[in-house]
């Protein structure tokens, strides 16, 4: 209400004013002030303004460079490239030089075969004697090596084929020896005469001996007429 009064009073003032019903020779206190009037509406822009200076750039005079940062860990490998073209081929190598023309007999050779002819009974443990060449009235350097006392002493290294074939009666057993090693053990039975065979492939070196001997259980047959053989050669050579 009070404000409404208020309100109501500053219009009458103004209206003595506007005709002169007051004078102005009476001084009267400040009237109230009026009601504010609404904002007014958004003012044009102003001009453009200067450019300003530009600032500072990192690592000029006035600025200084931060610290290098640590190392990543790596990262992961990536996807395997597309297969690059061919290279020139090389320059042909110098000729070599012609080799020697092949001649089988200048490889070296080492062999031999004998068969048994003794009546003398078996010695059980203890080289078998082969004591008569299979082929005597051949030159004596392609009857092959010698045998002493039936065992046969390399003098070329290399790789030999050793084989024997021996009749028996009932049963035989037989030990293949590369010195005082077992290289192979062969034992058969029969009901009546026999024969056996056996081979192996040894690694010899010079010096090393190969022997046939007959174990216990063996009734091996003494006749003259019966062969029992032993034979050896050599594949190739290692030294």
């Amino acid at each position: 209400m009070a404000l409404q009064w208020l309100s109501c009073r500053a219009a009458v003032i103004l209206f003595l004013l506007n005709f002169g019903l007051v004078g102005s020779q009476h001084c009267g206190y400040p009237g109230i002030p009026g009601i504010p009037g609404r904002n007014g509406d958004n003012g044009l822009d102003g001009e453009t303004g200067q450019k300003g200076d530009p600032g500072d750039v990192v690592g000029s005079a006035g600025a200084q460079k931060g610290k290098q940062g640590i190392w990543g860990p790596p990262g992961r490998s990536g996807l395997k490239g597309e297969p690059g073209f061919d290279g020139r081929s090389g320059q042909s190598g110098a000729k070599g030089e012609k080799g020697n023309p092949f001649n089988p007999n200048n490889r070296p050779a080492s062999f031999f075969s004998y068969k048994r002819e003794n009546t003398e009974a078996v010695e059980l443990e203890t080289a078998l004697i082969f004591n008569r060449e299979i082929r005597p009235e051949l030159e004596q350097q392609h009857r092959g090596e010698p045998l002493t006392n039936g065992t046969f002493t390399c003098t070329i290294s290399g790789v030999y084929f050793i084989s024997y074939h021996i009749s028996a009666k009932s049963r035989v057993c037989l030990k293949l020896m590369k010195g005082s090693d077992v290289m192979v053990t062969n034992c058969d039975t029969s009901q009546g005469f026999l024969v056996t065979s056996g081979s192996a492939v040894l690694g010899l070196q010079a010096g090393d001996t190969v022997s046939l001997q007959a174990t216990r259980f063996n009734t091996l047959v003494s006749q003259s007429s019966t062969s029992h053989t032993f034979t050896g050669l050599l594949i190739y050579p290692t030294a």
